[in-house]
């Protein structure tokens, strides 16, 4: 088969030979890499500063800041009601219900 060769693009440069399989049949491919050395163990790899501390300080914040809002809709809550029940006796002595 002859390659198309167009005489409007460069030609292009040979393709360079793939290197001999050395041993090619199946013990040698599945041992090939297994004698390679293992990398050496790194050292301690952290930060200076306790990270997971710092974050569970930012979520007791969170948390507190949280219940510190619910708290104050609780008591605002509960004196609107003390003020609709002292309206309603009001109204109920004057108009002698009780």
């Amino acid at each position: 088969m002859q390659e198309y060769a167009s005489p409007y693009l460069p030609q292009l440069p040979g393709l360079p030979e793939l290197p001999q399989i050395i041993d090619a049949k199946t013990k040698g491919l599945r041992l090939q890499g297994t004698l390679a050395k293992a990398l050496p163990p790194m050292a301690k790899v952290g930060y200076s500063s306790n990270i997971r501390q710092m974050e569970a300080e930012q979520y007791a914040n969170d948390i507190r800041a949280a219940f510190d809002i619910s708290r104050q809709y609780d008591k605002r809550s509960k004196a609107i009601a003390r003020a609709k029940n002292r309206q309603m006796e009001r109204a109920a002595k004057q108009f002698g219900v009780r």
